[in-house]
């Protein structure tokens, strides 16, 4: 499925992304090798990045310390 619509990305590239060390919108963008253009699908990568690190167990440490 398309997360963003502007640039084509799809669940499995935010994925692939995330295992290279994504962890946010637009380390997805770039890994992609895309510029974000409307900015409507952030909250979508956000979450898709959130669940795939949940998924994957590849939450660093220092990303569980409470603020």
């Amino acid at each position: 499925m398309y997360l963003c619509i502007c640039q084509a990305i799809r669940e499995r590239d935010v994925d692939a992304a995330v295992r290279a060390g994504a962890r946010r919108p637009s380390d997805v963008f770039r890994a992609c090798g895309k510029s974000p253009q409307c900015g409507g699908c952030a909250c979508d990568l956000r979450q898709r990045i959130a669940d795939t690190i949940a998924a994957e167990g590849t939450l660093q440490p220092n990303l569980l310390a409470a603020d």
